[in-house]
């Protein structure tokens, strides 16, 4: 009923939660690995966002990765999905946290390096990372940046390396970054350290 009733709705609201107007919704995307897709990858976030009242979307590539060399392929749709998720709910603009594992993590630092990337938050778990990626950054957008850098230490796809040179050269350009490196995870998902990641997020 309360699907179709506000009045129901509101009744098992306390008051100052019944104007959903007017609440600003945190949002993630969250993007999944090579030969993955965004429907798999929803269940991997749905428990953690939903206990916190957070919009997630998990979007497809277009292609059957991300299109690392050609952000301007898959880029754009996920604005698109955004842009259509904002104009039916009050998302928060200061809370918005791009976030993605394997592939999808790097394609967290091609788009969300960029100066005209609207995430406020960047989350890439298990992924690639080669310095020349801060010969595209921009600088203003770096400084104070909130990042998380999540990677297993048995990673045998993208060695632990390339997470501590993305953690060095980020944090030389200024940017507020976390850096945590689990010592028995391989190249998955750490799927139990959502939490964590939502509650820096967050908090």
């Amino acid at each position: 009923m309360a699907a179709h009733l506000k009045p129901v709705s509101q009744f098992f609201l306390e008051s100052a939660a019944r104007d959903d107007a007017a609440r600003a919704w945190p949002l993630v995307v969250a993007m999944h690995g090579g030969s993955g897709n965004g429907g798999a990858f929803l269940w991997s976030w749905l428990r953690e966002a939903r206990t916190r009242g957070l919009i997630v979307i998990a979007p497809t590539a277009s292609g059957s990765t991300w299109s690392l060399m050609e952000p301007e392929v898959d880029g754009p749709n996920i604005d698109r999905m955004v842009d259509r998720v904002a104009g039916q709910w009050n998302v928060d603009p200061a809370r918005q946290l791009l976030t993605g594992m394997s592939d999808g993590g790097t394609f967290t630092y091609v788009l969300g390096l960029g100066g005209d990337c609207r995430f406020t938050h960047l989350a890439p778990v298990a992924a690639a990372f080669h310095p020349m990626m801060m010969g595209v950054a921009d600088s203003g957008r770096l400084r104070g940046l909130p990042v998380q850098i999540l990677h297993g230490t048995q990673d045998w796809m993208f060695p632990p390396e390339m997470a501590r040179d993305a953690l060095q050269a980020l944090e030389q350009a200024g940017a507020a970054v976390v850096y945590r490196e689990i010592a028995d995870l391989s190249h998955t998902y750490p799927r139990d350290e959502n939490a964590a990641i939502l509650e820096w997020f967050l908090g």
